[in-house]
């Protein structure tokens, strides 16, 4: 027999052999793959046993939900625009972003929660944007989304690797981040790639707080009536159908002989299950909120108490802004290229607002008398070129000033002058005389002209340095004399 079983054939089919052989080189690789795979270096989740991706579960406490939703809340509700904003494509881009805004926003803040997110997106080479009668056909996106976390690695190269499970090529393979996956990252290094996971700071607090909540319920459930414990001397069995009846009507009748006595929890208890879940609910504030000061005022609270509260809420938030720009930015210049647009950069926040205390000390600048350039409004208030226009300087209308500026006139004053009409008298009084020609001058050059024009010619010949007011009065003087002198002989003619 054993002769005979040496020299049987072989008959089991090939295909099984193959088969077989690829089962144990997948093993193989499979167990290269771990021993050569980066180790989580987080430890509290090393500690702890569990792996990143199920942090998850901490979303399902009411107080962490709570905390988490109030921040993205305020993410979600950030306002952006484009740059340039004043572009056909800019529209078109701000209509789809503002389409996949919760998507956008809120995939990429999970890398805050778990320390890394992957949002794939998928594109429509068919879209098309409406605007009133315009219809633009453009590539947009069909589906953006988050995909699960473990499927994918990220290096300390930056790169990110699909798992082999997790494609139809079946092996590990690197991720297009520039049009296909896009990572984000919170707080990574080089001994770090997959990032600062904030949900592992809070995975003991929800740890021990289920804990206490279980203690807390079966103390309750013990506690929650009393102990019922009863003395007599005439029978135990008598005595324990009276103590249950007293559990259901609350009402019992002993004799004189007889004692019952009742136990209740201590209320060392449920003080110190206040205190300690009081704790845990500040610590998860702290921890996802960044409260300091308000969280441990107890009902002392103030506005200046208030005030540092949301201050340090919307540095989480500016915080949580700085940390997706640059995937919502990249998601934004794979539509540029696919469209052939230019490149728009999408600014996130309002992170120029206006500054109540600047705005007031410039308010009070201003009406000092400084005067601020357009520079410095663009610079310090977020505003575009052209918002602010500069004041065109006017010459101020011509007035009589020179006589407040005067000083005091004592003649003026005796003689109740008004301001007009001292100004009056001092203009006539700063000409010059009028020199005047004698008589016999006058009728000497009325004598030598003939017609006016010969007047004025002789009588600039006669007074050739004279002024202007000097020489009209001598001519019209003339002239008179020459009109009263003509119309005497005109008459003695007759």
């Amino acid at each position: 027999m054993a002769k005979k079983d040496k020299f049987r054939k072989d008959n089991s089919p090939q295909s099984a052999k193959s088969v077989g052989y690829l089962y144990s080189q997948q093993a193989e690789q499979a167990f290269i793959k771990y021993l050569t795979r980066m180790p989580d270096i987080d430890e509290v989740l090393r500690k702890a046993g569990v792996s990143r991706n199920r942090l998850s579960v901490l979303m399902y406490d009411d107080e962490i939900y709570q905390c988490v939703e109030k921040r993205q809340d305020k993410l979600e509700s950030a306002p952006f625009r484009l740059e340039p904003h004043d572009t056909p494509a800019a529209k078109i881009l701000a209509d789809e972003i503002r389409k996949w805004w919760s998507e956008l926003v809120l995939g990429a803040q999970n890398a805050r929660w778990y320390g890394y997110s992957v949002i794939e997106a998928v594109y429509d080479k068919n879209s098309l944007h409406f605007d009133k009668q315009t219809i633009t056909p453009f590539v947009g996106w069909k589906w953006v989304g988050v995909k699960p976390m473990q499927w994918f690695e990220p290096k300390n190269d930056g790169r990110l690797i699909l798992g082999a499970n997790y494609n139809d090529l079946h092996r590990d393979v690197e991720c297009d981040q520039n049009f296909k996956h896009f990572l984000t990252r919170c707080k990574p290094s080089y001994e770090n790639p997959f990032g600062e996971a904030l949900f592992s700071r809070l995975y003991w607090l929800h740890f021990f707080k289920n804990g206490t909540m279980k203690f807390w319920a079966k103390f309750v459930e013990r506690f929650g009536n009393p102990l019922l414990v009863g003395k007599s001397t005439k029978g135990i069995d008598k005595m324990l159908e009276a103590l249950l009846n007293a559990h259901a009507s609350s009402v019992i009748a002993i004799n004189s002989d007889e004692s019952v006595e009742a136990i209740s929890g201590s209320q060392n208890g449920s003080s110190a299950f206040e205190s300690f879940d009081k704790k845990i609910e500040r610590s998860i504030q702290k921890v996802v909120l960044g409260q300091t000061l308000t969280s441990g005022t107890d009902g002392q609270g103030s506005r200046a108490l208030g005030e540092v509260h949301l201050e340090v809420q919307n540095n989480k938030v500016k915080a949580d802004i700085r940390m997706i720009t640059p995937t919502i930015q990249a998601m934004v210049d794979a539509l540029c290229y696919m469209n052939q647009w230019d490149r728009h950069i999408i600014v996130i926040g309002d992170e120029k607002s206006l500054n109540k205390e600047q705005a007031e000390r410039d308010a009070k600048l201003k009406d000092a008398g400084a005067n601020f350039t357009p520079q410095y409004f663009i610079r310090n208030y977020g505003l575009n070129e052209g918002d602010v226009t500069t004041p065109q300087e006017q010459l101020p209308a011509p007035q009589f000033t020179a006589l407040p500026q005067r000083a005091f006139s004592f003649a003026a004053s005796v003689k109740n002058l008004s301001p007009a009409q001292q100004e009056v008298e001092e203009l006539i009084d700063g000409q010059d005389s009028i020199e005047l020609l004698s008589q016999r001058q006058v009728n000497e050059l009325l004598q030598q002209s003939e017609t006016p024009e010969a007047l004025a010619f002789n009588l600039m010949q006669l007074m050739p340095g004279a002024s202007k007011t000097s020489f009209t009065a001598n001519l019209e003087r003339a002239l008179y004399a020459g009109d009263v002198l003509g119309y005497v002989t005109a008459s003695g003619g007759k």
